[in-house]
C-alpha cells in the first residue's frame, strides 16, 4: 500500500470507524480523499465516491487516478443515495454536510438506507436533530467519537439499525455514547454546547416576548440540566 496520502485529523478519524473488508458509499465526497485513503490502506473492497455536481467529481475522478484505486473506486454523480441501489454497500458515510441535509438524503431514499449495516455521519451543525432522527427512525447509536482539526471540533456518529431507549434532551444534545465514554475532549465539547445556548438565551433575553416563550423555557431548562451535569461530574 502507498500510504502517502494525507487526509487531516477529520477525515483519518472517520476512516478509523470503517470496518476491514467492507463496501463503502461516501455521499458528498469532493475530491474522495477518504475512499482513496481507505482503498490505499485495504481497509475496503470497494468504494462509491458520490457527489451533486460535475467540479467535484472531476476533481473526486483525478484523486483516485492518481493513487491507482481506478479498480477500487468508482465515481459517481448523483444526488444523495439515488446514485447507489438498496444494499449495493455495506457502509455508507455522509460527512461535511449540516444534519438537516443528511435527514433529507435519508428520506428521500428510505430503502437504500435500511439496507445499510451502518452509517458513518459527520456533521457540520445540527448533531443533536440527527440523533432525534436516529432514535424515531429504527438506528441505534453504536458509536460517537470527537476530533480536533484546526481551531474546529467535529463529532462523529456511527448509526446502526436497531432500536434504543428514548434519548433525553440532554443526551440529544451531548451525545449519548459521549456521556458514557467521557473521551478527552469531552470537557471541550460539552463547554462549546453549553455556550452555545448560553448565547441564544442571552438573545433572547433582549425581547420580552421571547422571555414568555415556550423555547426560552426549553432552552433555560436544557441548560440548567448542562449545567448541573458540569458541577464537577463532566471532567471524571
Amino acid at each position: 500500500m502507498g500510504g502517502n496520502l494525507n487526509i487531516g485529523a477529520r477525515l483519518e478519524a472517520i476512516g478509523r470507524l470503517v470496518p476491514q473488508n467492507v463496501s463503502i458509499a461516501d455521499i458528498g465526497t469532493d475530491h474522495a480523499y477518504l475512499p482513496t485513503w481507505l482503498a490505499e490502506r485495504g481497509v475496503i473492497i470497494k468504494a462509491v465516491a458520490g457527489d451533486i455536481t460535475e467540479g467535484p467529481c472531476a476533481a473526486a475522478r483525478n484523486t483516485v487516478a492518481m493513487y491507482g484505486m481506478n479498480d477500487k473506486v468508482e465515481v459517481r454523480m448523483g444526488n444523495g443515495l439515488s446514485i447507489i441501489e438498496p444494499g449495493e454497500t455495506d457502509d455508507i458515510i455522509i460527512a461535511g454536510m449540516g444534519a438537516g441535509t443528511m435527514i433529507e438524503i435519508f428520506e428521500a431514499s428510505r430503502d437504500t438506507a435500511k439496507e445499510a449495516r451502518k452509517l458513518i455521519l459527520q456533521p457540520m451543525a445540527g448533531a443533536s436533530s440527527l440523533r432525534r432522527w436516529a432514535n424515531a427512525n429504527g438506528w441505534r447509536i453504536d458509536d460517537e467519537v470527537l476530533v480536533e482539526e484546526g481551531r474546529h471540533l467535529y463529532e462523529i456518529i456511527v448509526l446502526e439499525r436497531g432500536a434504543e431507549a428514548a434519548f433525553t434532551a440532554l443526551e440529544c444534545e451531548i451525545g449519548p455514547r459521549l456521556l458514557e465514554q467521557r473521551p478527552p475532549l469531552f470537557k471541550k465539547h460539552f463547554a462549546k454546547v453549553c455556550g452555545q445556548y448560553q448565547k441564544m438565551l442571552l438573545n433572547m433575553c433582549r425581547s420580552a416576548e421571547a422571555r414568555q416563550s415556550e423555547k426560552y423555557q426549553e432552552i433555560y431548562t436544557l441548560l440548567q440540566e448542562l449545567e448541573g451535569l458540569g458541577d464537577g461530574s463532566y471532567g471524571k
